[in-house]
């Protein structure tokens, strides 16, 4: 039984592998591949973002490519991270890759992250550029600063511009404040209609507990750019798994 479990695992693996659209030539670190969403980006947008992304490669050997698909079906964690391998994103020596898939035909957006810079980017750092840089704009249909905003996050925290461990922190959101504030207030408002009803119970006077809480947060502004000089192709990077997920 366990042998079949594992060769189950293996054909699927391979199925899954054979999925992944070849790598195009010439090479690119912006690549639209989906039939369904042909335009997804303008020409000019494309060719933005397009030299943004040579730019950086240029500069510091990290690399970030944007892949538009239709994934019918398939796992995009596996798609993202398998590309990354076969394309091969990132130097071989350094495996400083990092693949930002976005399917919006599933509203699937998967960022997979190179060995060498999952210290740097680690998974709690791409799920908050997910859920705050890109996923408003993509559910919006502002799809090219969605991926603006998005790079322009990795390429701070690849760079250590950003602080990772900064970053990476968990920051409440004012609805989930909100949340708690009224949850907080319908039990404060249960028990002191429950102790009213007693006649002789305690109620709540001057004397009474505040209950105060405060709001803190930031706000991102990125800045998007081009440059041109071409871009010189993958190195061979290879992916591990590390990055994270969701639907927008």
């Amino acid at each position: 039984m366990k042998k079949l479990f594992v060769l189950a695992f293996l054909f699927a693996t391979l199925f899954s592998i054979s999925q992944v659209a070849e790598r195009p030539s010439p090479q690119k670190l912006y690549n639209n591949l989906s039939k369904e969403y042909p335009n997804f980006l303008s020409e000019s947008e494309a060719s933005t973002i397009e030299g943004k992304l040579e730019a950086f490669s240029r500069e510091t050997s990290n690399q970030i490519v944007v892949v538009i698909v239709d994934l019918e079906g398939t796992d995009p964690a596996s798609y993202a991270t398998e590309l990354g391998t076969s394309w091969g994103v990132g130097k071989k020596d350094a495996n400083n890759g990092i693949v930002v898939l976005i399917a919006p035909g599933s509203h699937d957006l998967f960022i997979a992250v190179g060995y060498g810079l999952e210290g740097a980017i680690p998974d709690l750092a791409t799920k908050r550029i997910r859920e705050e840089e890109m996923n408003p704009y993509l559910k919006s249909g502002d799809y090219f600063t969605a991926i603006n905003n998005g790079t322009d996050k990795l390429m701070g925290l690849a760079k250590g511009e950003i602080n990772v461990k900064d970053y990476a922190k968990k920051k409440f959101n004012m609805d989930e404040w909100f949340k708690i504030i009224m949850v907080l207030f319908v039990v404060i408002m249960a028990i002191k209609i429950f102790f009213g009803k007693g006649g002789g119970g305690t109620g709540f006077g001057s004397g009474g507990t505040y209950y105060g809480g405060g709001f803190s947060g930031g706000s991102f502004r990125s800045s998007g750019g081009s440059s041109s000089g071409g871009f010189g192709g993958f190195g061979g990077g290879s992916f591990g798994g590390g990055g994270s997920g969701g639907k927008w």
